[in-house]
């Protein structure tokens, strides 16, 4: 059975709240809000964020709608921390406010979802990216992720991406070879993940 997926769910994510200044004031209110892609419903949630202080932390506040229709005001506070970026400055994080089988989740997150009644991380509710619910077979689509996965390792292991606003040369060399055609070697780990699929099956 598909598993409900983050694009499906409302998504408050920390670049959002970025863009729009809430972590540039000691306090501020804003309201976002969602539209559905398949009708014209709308759902919104108020948030007040306050950065500053011994307790940084967001409050939302919101009118949840059971699938039953029965609706239940809801106001609690969502904490964020923040990480020293390494040229200065610092990144925020959510701190997942929810708690499965008795225990805090408390993962430092970039992204929180409405997929219940409260906020909380992908983790917690389970959600798995759309592109993870396509049916794929195939050398072709193991080759894509040997790849992928290769890249995805080197970029999570750069600690400068940027300088002044443009890629470093580094950088700029992954992002091209993203795009490349894989060399002979490449080809021949994909066909030997793709043959250890076959065996599996």
């Amino acid at each position: 059975m598909a598993k409900r997926t983050c694009e499906a769910s409302r998504a408050l994510s920390i670049t959002f709240l970025k863009e729009y200044g809430y972590f540039d004031w000691d306090l501020m209110n804003g309201t976002a809000t969602w539209t559905s892609s398949w009708s014209e419903d709308k759902s919104s949630i108020g948030i007040e964020s306050r950065v500053r202080g011994d307790f940084p932390h967001l409050r939302l506040h919101y009118v949840h709608t059971s699938y039953d229709g029965e609706t239940t005001n809801l106001d609690y506070q969502v904490r964020i921390t923040s990480t020293p970026c390494y040229f200065g400055g610092k990144r925020y994080w959510f701190i997942c406010p929810l708690i499965r089988n008795g225990v805090p989740c408390q993962r430092q997150v970039g992204v929180i979802y409405g997929a219940g009644m409260y906020y909380g991380c992908r983790y917690c509710y389970d959600l798995a990216y759309q592109s993870q619910q396509e049916n794929h077979s195939g050398m072709w689509y193991v080759m894509g992720k040997v790849l992928s996965n290769d890249l995805y390792d080197k970029e999570a292991e750069m600690r400068v991406k940027y300088w002044h606003g443009r890629p470093t040369k580094r950088y700029a060399r992954l992002l091209r070879k993203a795009n490349r055609t894989p060399s002979t070697g490449e080809l021949m780990a994909a066909e030997m993940a793709f043959n250890k699929l076959l065996l599996k099956r």
